[in-house]
């Protein structure tokens, strides 16, 4: 039974099957961004197992297709099954040839090579203290250096266990390592972003793609206590109880993005009839549900939630609120803060429906924090085109012994704490600055990936390009005093 599985996917036939599937999700995923952000597609497409394809997007929207959602192997699945695929068919055509001390030598060689990898992933050549990047060129050149030092070793080994094979072998390893790479990033990376002020001291970072609905406690003038849930739990109809919290929350209504505020008094009539009786904001302002902004756009959109207070006891209600992002100063670049605050079991409250606010800590545990000393934004002569904009802040980390002044600006990050901190905008007026903060582990598996493929296919090359040389002979030089 297991040969029977393992001659399946060496089969020829799979790896076309496999790889038409793929070209047909990527098609799917890339028409159905007319209707949908980047990120749901994403999600709904290549993130996942099993894919649910909508069929309206294969035709024109004006055909009113029915909204049917068909089950199609999603491109979680299909990268597994071609990795599967690759190391079956690795196995069966590459064997080992070394023996005795070779094959000893070999594998010692090989396990070299992997800690190699390892260490250049994880930091090898790379400050140990927070330094900012600068100088694109060199940073570049010197990590395609530091993976073509692992590929040379992890060749070496290849030469000793597979002998003239080797730059195939190593080839095959190359494209392997990026499709695990691919699969780690997916799952684990993480982006977000830190809007300081100048002058201001910030401790966290505002996860992008993940919301929650936040209650903070402001009784006590010496502390706040903040409650949060998260947007897995903010369904339609659900009811989320929390024994933090006096009062449950019930959600009428989550939606995906949201209009920007406006006062009612400028909304038409008719739109206005079904409006719920909001407390807080929604009592002055309208913000109703939109379609999600689609392709690349989506950054824009601007979910929001329908809830009302119940008391725990009666189940009374307390108020119901519409809450959007639209609210949340860091997502309006601090034009404007709308909390919406009430009073609930005696104690005073402050909502926001806001991105998952991630407090920033070093992989000791220790908390560190930004400080944005002056932000400087250059412009070319005569435009409003930005030439430079930069942003000086000093890193605290007191329980690390960290305290440095430091500066980010455009295309030279800093990196620490595991993460990468990019200067990425600016505030109105140039009144502050928006950092870009993404974690990916697995942000050197390209670097790595390109370089062992590239000394795979060189090594290849010139071993075919020697044979070639040996076969097709070359004519003897004519004797001096002979015929031509």
């Amino acid at each position: 039974m297991l040969n029977k599985v393992i001659s399946f996917f060496q089969s020829l036939k799979l790896t076309v099957v496999l790889l038409a599937l793929s070209m047909v999700l990527v098609l799917a995923g890339t028409l159905a961004q007319v209707d949908k952000g980047i990120w749901s597609v994403m999600d709904q497409y290549f993130r996942c197992y099993v894919a649910m394809i909508d069929l309206p997007v294969f035709f024109p929207r004006d055909l009113n297709i029915p909204d049917i959602a068909i089950p199609f192997p999603g491109g979680f699945l299909i990268g597994v099954l071609l990795t599967i695929n690759l190391i079956a068919v690795h196995s069966a055509t590459f064997k080992i040839l070394a023996k005795g001390g070779r094959r000893t030598a070999g594998i010692v060689a090989l396990l070299v090579g992997v800690l190699v990898v390892v260490g250049v992933m994880f930091g090898w050549g790379t400050a140990s203290v927070a330094a900012t990047e600068d100088d694109a060129f060199w940073r570049v050149f010197l990590r395609l250096g530091r993976g073509t030092a692992a590929a040379v070793v992890l060749y070496i080994a290849c030469v000793l266990l597979y002998r003239q094979r080797a730059g195939m072998v190593l080839l095959h390893a190359g494209i392997l390592f990026l499709l695990i790479g691919e699969f780690f990033t997916a799952i684990f990376a993480v982006e977000a972003t830190m809007t300081i002020k100048e002058g201001e001291t910030i401790d966290y970072l505002d996860r992008s793609q993940q919301m929650e609905l936040a209650f903070t406690e402001t009784s006590h003038p010496d502390h706040d206590t903040v409650t949060s849930i998260p947007q897995r739990f903010l369904k339609d109809g659900a009811v989320v109880e929390d024994a933090a919290l006096p009062f449950d929350v019930k959600v009428h209504r989550f939606m995906v993005n949201s209009t920007r505020p406006q006062p009612l008094q400028n909304v038409p009539q008719g739109l206005l009839s079904d409006y719920p009786a909001y407390q807080g904001y929604g009592s002055r302002l309208y913000v109703a549900e939109r379609s999600e902004a689609s392709g690349a756009t989506a950054g824009r959109n601007a979910p929001a939630v329908d809830v009302e207070l119940l008391d725990k006891e009666s189940g009374a209600s307390l108020g119901r609120y519409i809450l959007s992002l639209w609210f949340y100063p860091n997502f309006v670049n601090r034009s404007w803060d709308m909390p919406t605050t009430f009073s609930a079991g005696g104690k005073d409250y402050t909502a926001y429906f806001r991105f998952k606010r991630e407090y920033a800590k070093a992989p000791s545990g220790n908390p560190y924090s930004i400080k944005l000393l002056e932000f400087v934004h250059e412009k070319y002569e005569g435009t409003q085109t930005p030439k430079d904009f930069a942003s000086r802040i000093l890193l605290t980390n007191e329980g690390d012994g960290v305290e440095r002044e430091l500066r980010i600006w455009m295309n030279n990050p800093l990196r620490y704490a595991r993460r990468t901190f990019y200067q990425s905008g600016y505030l109105p007026d140039d009144g502050g600055t928006v950092l870009q903060v993404v974690r990916n582990d697995t942000w050197m598996v390209p670097y790595l990936s390109c370089m062992i493929v590239f000394v795979g296919m060189a090594a290849q090359f010139v071993q075919s390009f020697n044979r070639y040389l040996r076969t097709a002979g070359v004519p003897p030089a004519p004797q001096k005093g002979g015929r031509a």
